[in-house]
């Protein structure tokens, strides 16, 4: 079985775009998407439209949760850009999503950490950067679990562990934030480092094997829609997946 593994679109259709159609060159039995659709000052409904079209398996992020909200008052500057552009519908497909899902066998898929959508499972931040955490701390954070294959986002980091129970865990990265400033609680940054949309693609078979992708795609063009709707952080984040140095929360 090869499954593809998407996650934390936040809304950047282009770069959407450009990955599922690198998945059009391969064979793939699964698409799953891990959650965080929609939030971000780029495209929001057309990357709603693009994953609801898809046929895939959806998880959903606590961006998605918040897109639930009566109301965008009292939300992020992000999560408030999605909402008004959207429609009841969009928000309330996003918002119903199922926090986890098994979609075949010994698979499991979740956004974040399992029961929380906002905690860091394989990362930890340590003096203001998001930095992989040790393998006893993620199998802790998981707990019983007969599954071979867990899948998680969030973090916006390329992350593959093996527990020493064989448990492979595999963050596939975000298709289209590769960075932000968290100013939440423990202020740090997750940077990948390259504007590259990003994805994996993963063969479960008796061994499992473990394939990350970067793709490019116009980055410049997300980075000038992001400009225009009044977010330099997330246009300096888009050109190069870094985060600029005092810049404003990304979220």
């Amino acid at each position: 079985m090869r499954i593809a593994v998407i996650a934390d679109v936040h809304g950047n259709a282009a770069a959407l775009e450009a990955v599922l159609a690198k998945l059009l060159r391969h064979s793939v039995d699964l698409l799953v998407n891990l959650g965080d659709c929609a939030s971000g000052p780029l495209w929001p409904r057309q990357a709603v439209d693009l994953l609801r079209g898809a046929t895939a398996f959806h998880v959903r992020g606590n961006h998605d949760r918040a897109l639930g909200s009566a109301s965008p008052q009292h939300l992020g500057a992000s999560d408030r850009f999605a909402w008004q552009r959207l429609d009841e519908n969009d928000r309330a497909w996003l918002a119903g999503l199922p926090g986890e899902i098994e979609p075949a066998p010994q698979v499991r898929c979740f956004h974040a950490c399992p029961g929380n959508d906002e905690a860091y499972f394989m990362e930890d931040v340590i003096a203001g950067r998001l930095l992989p955490s040790k393998g006893a701390t993620a199998a802790a954070r998981l707990g019983n679990s007969r599954s071979r294959l867990v899948l998680c986002g969030h973090s916006h980091l390329p992350a593959v562990l093996r527990l020493a129970d064989g448990t492979v865990i595999v963050n596939p990265d975000s298709v289209g934030c590769p960075a932000y400033h968290d100013a939440t609680e423990q202020t740090h940054v997750s940077e990948s480092g390259s504007p590259h949309a990003r994805f994996a693609l993963v063969t479960l078979t008796e061994s499992i094997d473990v394939e990350l992708h970067a793709a490019t795609y116009d980055w410049e063009r997300a980075a000038e829609q992001a400009e225009r709707n009044g977010r330099r952080d997330w246009a300096h984040a888009l050109r190069t997946g870094t985060s600029p140095s005092g810049a404003g929360v990304l979220p």
